[in-house]
């Protein structure tokens, strides 16, 4: 069976739109453990093909129960809590996507769409994982391929949980309860779980997949989550947790990654090359190749976010760069170049004024065909999830938060070396000083990945709203700030009436 009929394949038999609620546990349009069992017999590639089907959920337009233009899988919420940080403005809402998130109204009222949407595509893939991970009942039995696969969506199932607890928690409080947990394709609802269990489960999941990929000596290398992606969702888990012993933790992992995953930190031309190809990017360690049989266009990251896509920016309602972010990035930082201000100057010539207020990535991200205001109308660009530079900011934050200094400038220092030409400043940095600057060189290096709103509020930090942002100009935000944590949907507490026991 081909690759392309495999996905199409996963997505058909997990995830036909349901009739009725967001969470429904056991639809008849999806697949249940007995179905699995069942049809395992006759096709034993079913645990890959719906694997495929999970990888194409997670790019795919509508896939948080609605028909909204800003909702196509994980990129859409990385939208999302960039713009919360602040970091990211919407230039203009001519046509009133992200108003919402710009003026916390989405936010605010666990009724609105904002709140549903991501809770609603966390649980759904976490269903989809559960029928996979149900399937494989005794590993112990299995074979090399399918180690494979029970490994990969362990670790999913782990990364879609972490999603939750960042935007719908204000971090670890051990006791708090917070998000219901299902391991299974139950025909019930369960209640909150405590902070605790939630990210006992996420360890226990990713170390369990870490352990498969040992066993079969496959590091899986590629576009998909693998041995050292896995490696990177613990470190995150660990460094949300916060405890000393889970930053050890999560230094130890980050430097494996470092060391061992093989991956480069990008040069100059790679961090000007429009981040929109795996070949091209060997700092990339998880991406979704998209071609035209994803069939994404206006409904999609860049629909949403690049000027030379067929889109909201180019029709005006550009997102950029806060201004005081902008001027925190010396003249002489090659990120600097990544960012125009106001007037865009495509290759044909072209010259388009989007205006003052907006500080456009029309340098760091680009479609592979070049650079024509609109000019590309079905994506074929790829999108990043994690690369390699995340894992070096990270170590220097744990490292930085556990009181091993020298270490956290060691890696820093290697990774500014390639953006500026001296980097000395880093050594006279110590304690809060030195934490602020590795969380502001992660909104820089990061920007339009969201990463930053996990950074900041894994370290308390203060959301900086820009002189440019159209609601809260000049404005800071703490990061406890009730308007700037997802709520839990109505639609949730509606229908799991057991969410309070």
């Amino acid at each position: 069976m081909k690759k392309g009929l495999i996905i199409a394949a996963g997505i058909g038999l997990l995830f036909s739109a349901c009739s009725k609620d967001y969470l429904e546990l056991s639809p008849t349009s999806s697949l249940s453990k007995s179905n699995i069992d069942k049809i395992s017999k006759y096709s034993p590639h079913l645990g890959e093909a719906t694997l495929n089907g999970l990888y194409a959920y997670n790019v795919k337009a509508g896939s948080g129960g609605t028909t909204g233009h800003d909702d196509f899988g994980q990129k859409g919420y990385d939208i999302y809590t960039d713009m919360l940080t602040g970091d990211m403005n919407a230039n203009q809402l001519k046509y009133g996507w992200y108003g919402n998130i710009n003026n916390f109204n989405g936010t605010s009222n666990f009724t609105s769409t904002e709140n549903y949407k991501g809770w609603r595509f966390y649980y759904y893939m976490i269903r989809g994982t559960n029928n996979i991970i149900s399937g494989f009942s005794n590993p112990s039995t299995l074979t090399t391929a399918q180690k494979k696969v029970l490994a990969e969506a362990k670790s999913f199932r782990a990364y879609m949980y972490y999603n939750l607890v960042t935007m719908y928690t204000l971090g670890y409080e051990a006791n708090q309860k917070i998000l219901p947990i299902y391991t299974a394709p139950v025909a019930h609802n369960t209640p909150a779980k405590k902070t605790q269990e939630v990210f006992e489960l996420m360890i226990k999941d990713l170390t369990e997949s870490l352990k498969l990929y040992e066993e079969i000596g496959n590091v899986n290398r590629g576009g998909n989550i693998n041995y050292f992606v896995t490696k990177g969702f613990l470190s995150y888990v660990y460094a949300a947790k916060g405890t000393n012993d889970a930053l050890i933790e999560a230094s130890k992992l980050t430097e494996s990654i470092i060391n061992e995953g093989g991956y480069q930190l990008a040069s100059k031309d790679v961090l000007l090359g429009g981040f929109n190809k795996t070949m091209r990017n060997p700092n990339w360690m998880w991406s979704a190749q998209l071609t035209m049989e994803n069939r994404l266009n206006l409904i999609s990251w860049y629909g949403q976010m690049d000027v030379f896509t067929y889109g909201y920016p180019s029709s005006g309602d550009t997102k950029g760069l806060s201004k005081e972010l902008y001027d925190k990035i010396p003249t002489n930082d090659i990120r600097k170049k990544q960012f125009v201000v106001g007037i865009v100057t495509d290759d044909t010539g072209a010259k388009y004024d989007f205006g003052s207020y907006a500080i456009i990535p029309v340098n760091k991200f680009y479609p592979a065909s070049g650079k024509v205001v609109d000019g590309v109308r079905f994506v074929e660009s790829d999108y990043v999830f994690m690369r390699i530079e995340e894992m070096y900011l990270l170590n220097a934050e744990v490292n930085a938060r556990s009181g091993n200094e020298a270490a956290a400038k060691s890696t820093l220092m290697k990774l500014m070396e390639i953006r500026r030409p001296d980097v000395s400043y880093i050594n006279g940095l110590s304690g809060k000083g030195l934490l602020d600057e590795i969380v502001l060189q992660t909104r820089i290096e990061l920007w339009g990945e969201g990463k930053a709103y996990a950074a900041i509020k894994r370290n308390k930090g203060t959301y900086e709203y820009g002189s440019n942002h159209l609601s809260y100009p000049s404005s800071t935000f703490p990061f406890d700030d009730p308007r700037l944590t997802f709520k839990v949907p109505q639609s949730e507490l509606l229908n799991n009436t057991v969410y309070y026991e």
